[in-house]
């Protein structure tokens, strides 16, 4: 595994943390706590895809790619 995956995943983990705080101060209402506790979770919930995302990444990083299917006919394999 390269430094450079190890960048990308790293990075959109930092990308993804980032993001949660302006998208709290955007939908959060200081009148509505259950929505803001909703909110949270959802957050909550959106970082820590992201961590276990980029496990995932790094763990198959060898696996993930361009996907290649067979696209003849049927007929032209069998003759």
């Amino acid at each position: 595994m390269t430094a450079r995956t190890h960048l990308a995943g790293g990075t959109a983990v930092v990308v993804l943390l980032g993001l949660t705080l302006p998208l709290f101060q955007e939908f959060h209402d200081r009148r509505v706590t259950a929505w803001n506790v909703v909110l949270v979770l959802l957050l909550a919930g959106l970082v820590v895809a992201a961590f276990f995302l980029q496990r995932f990444f790094r763990a198959h990083a060898g696996e993930i790619g361009e996907a290649r299917f067979d696209t003849r006919n049927k007929s032209d394999l069998d003759g």
